[in-house]
């Protein structure tokens, strides 16, 4: 759903206040030292960054202008080791737009290493979680976009600090309650802290009842107190660095492989083939988008968050192959034209994300990539180490781990697509295999002007290498040897011209073709996250085939799933690989905590005792 983007306006004496709420951002001449001397020295950064060896998690509650996770980033770079990670979340309910933040951040040009990466990756301004890289992923930007009282409670993770930078409680009250301090003092690790530019008196209880610690602090500039708190407790040590195994070298696991390596972990990529994206990742093309909906389902609500994160990691790669150049989806018949006219009057999407074009809809930020290129850069970071030609028949767990081919790793993650159910601890997912074809034409003096994707009942891209990309078919097949088939380029042929006839191919353009085997789930979901139990889980929930809830969750710890991706892939696969990494290394997840529930793969073992089929 599309948000209300913030109501600017400057004041003769550089002041920049928000219509909706009456208050200011900050002051043009005094807004960097403010920030600096309330949240920063508050939170007593500086030190706190020195001494990190691994990760410092922030969160905030009021992005506004971004100048606070501006100041953190440039002061992170500064002091923390070159290892140390910074993982920072923001929520925001009325976001600055793009063309605004240029103007904001004109005036404040030693940001600039910060703010042109920030205003690259800058997300449209719908709901949801979105994650923008930098420093090569030293740094993590979540911006949670949505009311604090809806996006709070699904955010999961523990934090090393707080800005409280809500507009001030008179001016917003809804980021000032009971409520919120407490979920803020459920998401703070011991020893953590607090600091807000305001000293109001409820605020300061707030905090307190929640649990803090309170010191009310001398303000800056003219005003005369703010406040700082501190969680009591012995801080936790901070998570070890992991030796990981990812089974699978396409697009799941390449990304669930770099993912890992970018937190400092040991990876060991391991595939029964001799390189990277040997099977259905392989194909020349993959197309980016988000699978719009009508209302907020998983599916729709999943792909959103996908599309998010896998356009600000290839915006933080710059893969040579990466082309933003849109992709049109064409109405088939007068039920797709109500269908599409729907899902865009319900969510009110931005014109950047999504809009009404002739003949269907246009999404101007979605393109196409080369998966081989993405899987092989993925694939060549330095914490990675790859094992090619290295088929994989079982995994064994141990007392201190898992062991594969004779060696023990803290974690597993099988990556294998359809062949992720080949193990004893696995043979349960409900995979279901998808064969696929697609084909590639020379280009007609037509087609050859073609700029952006065009899907219809399947799709073309513009040239890439010389040749269109085609497809694709669907077949429901059990997995198997890769072949190529003359009908299946014959039936993706014959659809492209039934409805892109204007083109002009025909067989003599065939230029090649190229097939696999995706796998898909029951629901359309992918499957992300720790692997359950299967046998316990049955055993402790036998209440489920009655109507009751689950009771009890038992998964195999250290084993980790990430597959069901069927014709998105390329989309999908990033942000799981994402969610995977971030539970392994103990950061804040990515997404919603509802949406990561629904993509654990014990979901089917809940259903099928639901319906008594177990």
């Amino acid at each position: 759903m599309a948000l209300k983007p913030a109501r600017l306006q400057w004041s003769d004496d550089g002041q920049l206040r928000s219509l909706d709420y009456g208050d200011v951002y900050f002051q043009l001449k005094k807004g960097l030292d403010e920030s600096r001397y309330v949240y920063l020295d508050g939170n007593k950064l500086a030190e706190r960054f020195e001494k990190c060896q691994t990760a410092f998690h922030i969160a905030e509650t009021g992005f506004g202008s971004g100048l606070n996770f501006l100041l953190t980033a440039q002061l992170f770079a500064k002091a923390a080791p070159s290892h140390a990670r910074l993982v920072y979340a923001s929520i925001e309910k009325h976001p600055v737009t793009r063309a605004d933040l240029e103007t904001i951040y004109a005036h404040f040009g030693e940001l600039s290493p910060w703010s042109q990466p920030l205003l690259q990756q800058y997300p449209p301004l719908i709901e949801g979680f979105h994650t923008l890289h930098f420093m090569n992923g030293r740094i993590r930007l979540i911006l949670l976009l949505g009311d604090i009282a809806d996006v709070l409670p699904q955010l999961q993770g523990k934090f090393d600090a707080w800005h409280l930078d809500g507009f001030a409680p008179k001016y917003n009250p809804d980021m000032w309650t009971e409520n919120v301090y407490a979920q803020v003092a459920a998401r703070t690790k011991a020893g953590g802290t607090v600091a807000s530019f305001s000293s109001a008196g409820h605020v300061r209880r707030g905090l307190a009842a929640a649990g803090f610690a309170v010191k009310k602090v001398k303000g800056f500039g003219f005003k005369w107190s703010s406040t700082t708190a501190m969680m009591p407790g012995e801080a936790m040590p901070a998570p070890t660095l992991k030796k990981v195994a990812v089974l699978g070298a396409g697009i799941a696991g390449s990304s669930a492989a770099y993912a890992l390596a970018m937190r400092g972990h040991a990876v060991t990529l391991i595939d029964r083939h001799n390189g990277t994206a040997e099977e259905t990742s392989g194909n020349p093309v993959g197309i980016v988008y988000p699978k719009l909906t009508a209302d907020a389902s998983p599916m729709g609500v999943y792909h959103g968050h996908a599309f998010s994160f896998a356009r600000g990691l290839l915006s933080d790669l710059k893969l040579p192959s990466w082309r933003a150049c849109g992709v049109t989806h064409l109405d088939m018949d007068a039920g797709e034209v109500q269908k599409t006219t729907q899902i865009l009057l319900n969510n009110e999407f931005p014109v950047d994300y999504a809009q009404i074009c002739e003949g269907g809809y246009r999404q101007p930020m979605a393109g196409f990539l080369s998966p081989p290129e993405f899987c092989a850069r993925l694939a060549s970071h330095p914490n990675i180490t790859k094992q090619f030609a290295a088929p994989v028949e079982n995994i064994e767990q141990m007392a201190d781990g898992w062991v594969i081919q004779g060696t023990t790793y803290d974690a597993v993650v099988i990556a294998l697509g359809n062949s992720s159910k080949d193990f004893s601890q696995t043979k349960w997912l409900p995979l279901q295999s998808l064969r696929g074809q697609i084909t590639m034409l020379t280009p007609t003096a037509t087609s050859a002007t073609l700029d952006h994707v065009i899907c219809h009942e399947g799709y073309i891209t513009p040239l890439q290498d010389g040749f269109h990309c085609i497809g694709a078919t669907f077949q429901k097949e059990e997995a198997g040897m890769p072949d190529t088939r003359a009908a299946d380029d014959l039936e993706n042929l014959a659809n492209l011209n039934e409805h892109l006839p204007q083109f002009g191919f025909d067989a003599t353009h065939f230029a090649g073709s190229r097939s696999g085997y995706r796998a898909t789930t029951p629901d359309k979901l992918p499957m992300a996250g720790t692997c359950a139990d299967y046998a316990r889980y049955i055993a402790a929930n036998p209440q489920v085939r009655g109507g009751a809830a689950v009771a009890e969750t038992p998964r195999l710890q250290g084993l980790y799933v990430s597959t069901g991706f069927g014709a998105h892939g390329m989309t999908g696969a990033p942000l799981a690989g994402e969610i995977i990494a971030a539970e392994i290394s103990g950061d804040p997840l990515p997404v919603p905590i509802d949406l990561a529930e629904r993509l654990m793969p014990e979901r089917f073992i809940a259903r099928a005792l639901k319906r008594r089929e177990i």
